[in-house]
């Protein structure tokens, strides 16, 4: 068995049974609802300078997960070690020293910037709470942080809505970087921005893991993208990780059917070839609340049989290193495709696209 993050001197978070809750308990007027399982007994790991990308439909538990990583918000069950050091025991005051190695940058950076903050005092915050700098040190210390994700000096006496979704997110990144983390969750940090600027923010954050080494978990909904940056990926459907591996592995030959599902109806390049060959997932995603027995996604798998509407499957080793919940993935693994895709839309199709070794950046946009 293939240890996830062995390839990089070992893990540097290790999440084990993690889950997270939402509603449930009735309440007053019937507030809170059926309980939704956000997050349900998920295991991830990632290596020191490794990056994990996170993949899944809206609503399948992605930011939860990040975010209950990170205990911005609190979990209900399970274990999340981080360099071997137990997080959910942690006090506020030990919680905040860690929070030193442990950084977000958010989908909407707009929604992310204080607006009544000048960007000198949102990108010195963090140095401030934790007494690295002050006064002309401070200045400096923003300064080059504004230069490392290519904004000018005078940006920091400005106010966010002098900026465009584009730098605001840089603004975002320099925060995030202030006291030097060692693991960055990047949820989704291109998706509210423009196409013409997306690539330009991916270059910047494959050029900072590679300067300072470090390890991103990277959640996105384009599968071609995180296979293009990513070491790993780990696929998510109704809060559980359905499906892991080394990212060129998954990419090329997906184990679980939904995984195939996704990389199917992401649109190739060719707009005409989209249309003829772009594939929807079939059906609707259930309700959280009322999660279908089984595997969760057999209510809109073509391959699923009695056991699969029974009998949960479990996430194993099938290669070195490629998990996948699935009772058929052996079927899979043969050689068979549920969901045909081009292979002009492929993510392996194309150099610099297939994991760590020829992981570069993504071309400029025009």
């Amino acid at each position: 068995m293939t240890a996830p993050g062995a390839a990089f001197g070992g893990p540097l978070l290790e999440v084990r049974g993690l889950v997270k809750r939402f509603g449930g308990g009735g309440g007053l007027f019937g507030v809170g609802g059926p309980e939704i399982r956000a997050v349900d007994g998920v295991d991830l790991v990632v290596g020191r300078g490794e990056i994990v990308g996170l993949v899944g439909e809206s609503g399948s538990g992605k930011t939860t997960l990040g975010r209950t990583i990170l205990r911005l918000t609190e979990p209900d069950d399970g274990s999340i070690r981080f360099d071997g050091i137990d997080v959910r025991a942690l006090g506020s005051r030990d919680l905040r020293r860690l929070r030193r190695r442990m950084q977000i940058v958010f989908q909407d950076p707009g929604a992310a910037l204080n607006p009544r903050m000048r960007v000198k005092s949102l990108v010195g915050e963090p140095l401030v709470i934790h007494g690295v700098a002050r006064g002309r040190d401070l200045e400096e210390r923003v300064a080059a942080l504004l230069a490392e994700v290519g904004l000018e000096r005078d940006a920091m006496h400005r106010w966010p809505h002098e900026f465009s979704g584009g730098q605001k997110q840089r603004i975002g990144i320099a925060r995030a970087l202030a006291l030097r983390p060692d693991f960055l969750v990047c949820d989704e940090p291109v998706s509210a921005l423009d196409v013409s600027v997306q690539a330009q923010i991916v270059n910047l954050l494959v050029e900072l893991q590679r300067r300072h080494g470090m390890a991103y978990l990277f959640i996105a909904h384009d599968l071609a993208l995180v296979a293009h940056l990513c070491d790993r990926i780990a696929v998510m459907y109704l809060g559980r990780i359905v499906e892991e591996g080394p990212a060129a592995a998954l990419a090329a030959r997906p184990l679980h059917p939904y995984t195939q599902a996704l990389f199917a109806s992401s649109p190739p390049p060719d707009p005409e070839i989209a249309r003829r060959l772009r594939m929807p997932i079939p059906g609707e995603v259930p309700s959280p609340s009322d999660l279908p027995p089984g595997c969760r996604f057999h209510p809109r798998c073509p391959i699923a049989t009695d056991r699969c509407r029974a009998e949960p499957p479990v996430l194993r080793e099938l290669t070195a290193g490629h998990r996948a919940a699935c009772h058929r993935s052996e079927e899979l693994l043969g050689g068979a495709t549920l969901f045909p895709r081009d292979a002009s839309s492929s993510p392996t199709s194309g150099p610099g696209s297939t994991g760590r070794s020829t992981r570069g950046p993504e071309p400029a946009s025009p």
